[in-house]
């Protein structure tokens, strides 16, 4: 195996699949929460999104549109094969919106100790995309 420093995205979503195949179907249905989430306050976010982001809203949305053709397409071998897993979702562009949902999953599932620990490891713990929403008050 390569040191982790040499990894690249997809190598380390093998990792962490081969690890945790168990945890595989969570992750998935926690993605798609996420992808619910977005498409649902799409029009907010895109208003919110911040203009000096590197990322901008309409990229983050073709990239929440990838990963949605990847689990219609491959659905149940994305949770029952590591290398669908990795190779699908963590590949190129895809790895970015999976690495926030990654982070968010952790903040937010209360996953088993070791579990939030390998994607910490792998992954880091800083969210891809942070969106304040500030409300507007009446003068």
């Amino acid at each position: 195996m390569k040191p982790l420093d040499e990894m690249n995205n997809t190598e380390r979503a093998y990792v962490l699949a081969r690890l945790f195949p168990k945890d595989l179907k969570d992750l998935i249905s926690f993605v798609q929460k996420e992808i619910s989430h977005f498409r649902e306050k799409q029009e907010d976010i895109k208003l919110a999104w911040p203009p000096q982001c590197l990322i901008t809203a309409n990229y983050w949305y073709s990239l929440i549109t990838e990963i949605e053709k990847v689990i219609e397409k491959l659905n149940v071998q994305l949770h029952r094969n590591p290398k669908i897993f990795s190779e699908h979702l963590f590949w190129g562009h895809n790895s970015i919106f999976m690495i926030h949902c990654l982070v968010r999953f952790i903040g937010c599932e209360n996953p088993h100790h070791s579990l939030k620990l390998a994607i910490e490891l792998l992954f880091g713990e800083k969210e891809v995309v942070s969106i304040e929403f500030t409300e507007q008050t009446e003068d």
